[in-house]
């Protein structure tokens, strides 16, 4: 099993059996990291996964804590999906049945959340994520695209920019952001299903400001293209010839940098300024 050392190697410097491998031209790439005041974290998750809301809040504190120390850095977080469960149904599962069936008992996630501030609950079904990540794309972009970096994710950085009442809702990564939270809290902490289309529905129209009718037609996607874009961005990330990701949460940090697993908010904001150094330990 690879090292937390090893993961954090540079992606590009691994073959697909994940070996490093030396660059031949190092030299004629431009380092974006060297020296870098702005991140941008690509951060690989299923909805339906606790850890990935434990990493998810251990990012959030991580970031405030850097940005304490270097207020000038710019942070943009983008969300990949990972289908933990591709061929999940529907309100599926009981989610405590999920839960424990699949991982551990309640009070391993009682201890976890707590140093988180999660208050996880086991209330009510769940089932396929596929759905609520054609959603959290939407949010991101207003036309599918099967890339990581999507087509309109260079606006406000995240997560400072907000829609406000009243102006046209805008996509982009600050909003996709907020809406993974509302998932998340709704999932993890309330009885909310994720599986569910009606619960889907309401909760990003309450979250973006779009209205109900657009979200509803990126969930019935009479096409197939939001189903398709989900898809092939899942073999991207999970692919040898992509990523090779094989367990989630997993943040890359400006194309290069990999974190694996559950880290703390202490762990993150030392690999952040290690990446500012261009990588230097």
């Amino acid at each position: 099993m690879a090292s937390i050392r090893d993961l954090l190697l540079p992606a590009d410097d691994r073959d697909a059996a994940g070996a490093v491998v030396k660059k031949e031209d190092e030299d004629a790439k431009t380092d974006v990291t060297s020296g870098t005041a702005r991140f941008i974290v690509e951060f690989i998750l299923d909805v339906i996964c606790p850890y990935c809301y434990i990493g998810f809040k251990n990012l959030k504190a991580a970031i405030e804590t850097y940005r304490v120390r270097h207020p000038e850095a710019v942070f943009e977080i983008v969300c990949l999906p990972f289908l933990l469960h591709p061929l999940a149904d529907r309100s599926a599962y009981d989610k405590s049945d999920y839960l424990i069936s699949r991982t551990r008992g309640p009070e391993h996630w009682v201890g976890l959340g707590e140093a988180a501030g999660i208050n996880f609950t086991w209330t009510g079904r769940t089932g396929s994520t596929r759905d609520a990540h054609k959603l959290l794309r939407f949010a991101l972009e207003s036309t599918p695209t099967p890339t990581r970096g999507g087509r309109n994710n260079r606006g406000t950085p995240t997560p400072s920019s907000r829609v406000v009442n009243g102006s046209t809702p805008i996509h982009g990564p600050a909003v996709q952001l907020r809406l993974l939270e509302a998932l998340f809290r709704a999932h993890h902490e309330s009885d909310g299903d994720i599986s569910d289309p009606s619960f889907l529905a309401s909760t990003t129209s309450a979250v973006t400001g779009f209205t109900t009718a657009r979200i509803r037609h990126v969930l019935e996607d009479e096409s197939g293209e939001w189903k398709r874009a989900v898809d092939a961005l899942v073999a991207q990330v999970s692919s040898p010839r992509g990523l090779a990701v094989r367990a989630v949460p997993t943040f890359v940090v400006n194309d290069r940098y990999v974190i694996g697993g559950v880290q703390s908010a202490e762990f993150l904001v030392e690999e952040f300024e290690r990446i500012r150094r261009g990588g230097a330990r």
